[in-house]
């Protein structure tokens, strides 16, 4: 007797399905394919008129990847409350980048890769090398 009883409610929504047609049938899938052109349509469009995808801080390779090392290695001095702040502050991107022989000075392995990548893609009126 369970046993038809747990049959009987799926039995019941086939049949309801069943009843309503083909066509209402197919509507769940046609409303999640619309959805899907939506949100396809608004990226295009988003990329047609040019503004940016990703946000800001994702885009800057200095808030994601140069900040957070030198914030790691050289922040007791040159952050905030720092010692050579005042002279060299490692939280303006022009101050670091126009200083790349004594910011990678400190700096190995990785670290270092990865700031010597950044200092490589700065325009040359801002490095001093």
């Amino acid at each position: 007797m369970p046993a038809a009883a747990e049959t009987a409610p799926s039995y019941a929504a086939e049949k309801a399905s069943a009843a309503a047609g083909p066509d209402l049938a197919a509507k769940p899938a046609e409303v999640g394919s619309a959805a899907k052109s939506a949100e396809v349509g608004s990226a295009a469009k988003s990329a047609d008129t040019g503004s940016p995808a990703i946000s800001r801080s994702a885009a800057d390779p200095f808030t994601t990847t140069v900040r957070p090392i030198l914030s790691a290695r050289c922040g007791a001095c040159h952050d905030p409350g720092g010692k050579m702040y005042a002279r060299l502050p490692f939280d303006d991107s022009r101050v670091v980048g126009s200083h790349p022989e004594g910011v990678l000075r400190r700096l190995k392995g990785g670290d270092r890769a990865a700031l010597e990548k950044w200092f490589a893609s700065l325009p040359a009126e801002i490095r001093k090398d």
